[in-house]
């Protein structure tokens, strides 16, 4: 079971398959754009970053190379992409749409969790798989496949907005009931 969740070639195949659907949600966001159905500038061009940025990074990754920093060349495309979405959206005076927010998000735990193998890997040169390995290779994967989604639907499909708003409303409470 371990030699299925630490395949390098099993890890690019699936790469290429959110690949695809990173490049499938931006050419969907660009008909809605160009046939009016919705003129959601801030989503094209998030869905348009994420396309690039993973069709740049599955295509200079082959399996002959030396990977000894893999891993960080993962964050730093990872970083890049989170501050051209930033920095797109605010050149272009642009509110975040709701995929932006989850994608920004899901890079963000992307890159932690790179450096976290990277550390563990290279730095603590740790060869024998244990349980981070394999939640690092589901949460990676979930990762992107709701962002994938989250390109497609530009909803709050997990309720993060209802979770946010529900916690401060408690917080609230508690805070005014100490005070008074």
């Amino acid at each position: 079971m371990g030699f299925i969740f630490t395949s390098a070639s099993l890890a690019l195949h699936f790469d290429t398959v959110i690949l695809i659907g990173m490049v499938l949600a931006f050419l969907l966001n660009a008909f809605f754009y160009i046939s009016d159905i919705s003129k959601n500038l801030s989503l094209l061009l998030t869905s348009f970053l994420m396309a690039a940025s993973y069709y740049t990074s599955n295509h200079f990754i082959t399996l002959g190379d030396d990977t000894t920093y893999i891993y960080l060349r993962w964050v730093a495309y990872d970083l890049f992409t989170v501050s051209a979405i930033l920095i797109a959206n605010k050149l272009m005076r642009l509110k975040k749409c709701i995929a932006a927010k989850y994608v920004i998000f899901g890079l963000l735990a992307n890159a932690l969790l790179c450096l976290m193998i990277h550390i563990d890997m290279r730095i603590l040169e740790n060869q024998d798989p244990w349980w981070f390995w394999y939640f690092y290779t589901l949460a990676i994967n979930t990762i992107d496949v709701i962002m994938v989604a989250a390109l497609i639907l530009d909803r709050d499909f997990l309720g993060v907005k209802f979770i946010k708003h529900r916690v401060k409303k408690h917080f609230s409470k508690k805070q005014r009931t100490i005070s008074t």
